[in-house]
């Protein structure tokens, strides 16, 4: 599931996991739609791709907000999301809601998009206003998260 066709984080996710299918030689993609990073758009095409692919073993999604939409057509279909269900969901973005499903075993994956950057931002004011030198890039840091790690980061999660 893709989001908003055009959007700057639709064209990274898809261009980024192309290329690392195109590795793969035993990733099948069966179809790439845009879901316009809503739930009710997530749950519309993932019903529809369940009907046109009913062999679906795994989902990647753009956005838990979509994530939450396809979960509810993996259910609504008679179908177990979860790798020891019928369809694994891999997502983005790592809001406490979809962490909540990684830590029951919905969700297999959620790969963060911290929203925390104001600090980066301020620091790059500050050396502007001082005149010093500022780095051309700053690396936010992020995680993917899986049953493994995410009891720790719900613990800390303020968004």
């Amino acid at each position: 599931l893709q989001g908003t066709r055009g959007a700057t984080a639709t064209i990274g996710r898809t261009s980024g996991f192309n290329e690392i299918a195109g590795e793969h030689e035993n990733w099948v993609i069966l179809d790439q739609v845009d879901a316009e990073f809503t739930t009710a758009k997530g749950q519309e095409q993932m019903e529809r791709l369940l009907r046109l692919h009913p062999d679906i073993d795994v989902v990647i999604s753009q956005n838990d907000d979509m994530t939450f939409g396809a979960l509810e057509a993996i259910r609504g279909a008679g179908l177990t999301p979860g790798e020891e269900g019928d369809v694994i969901v891999i997502s983005f973005d790592a809001v406490k809601a979809a962490l909540e499903l990684v830590e029951s075993g919905d969700i297999a994956a959620d790969v963060e998009c911290n929203p925390n950057q104001g600090e980066y931002v301020e620091t790059v004011i500050q050396k502007m206003e001082n005149n010093e030198a500022v780095a051309k890039m700053y690396v936010v840091p992020e995680t993917v998260f899986t049953r493994e790690n995410v009891t720790k980061a719900l613990e800390e999660r303020t968004y």
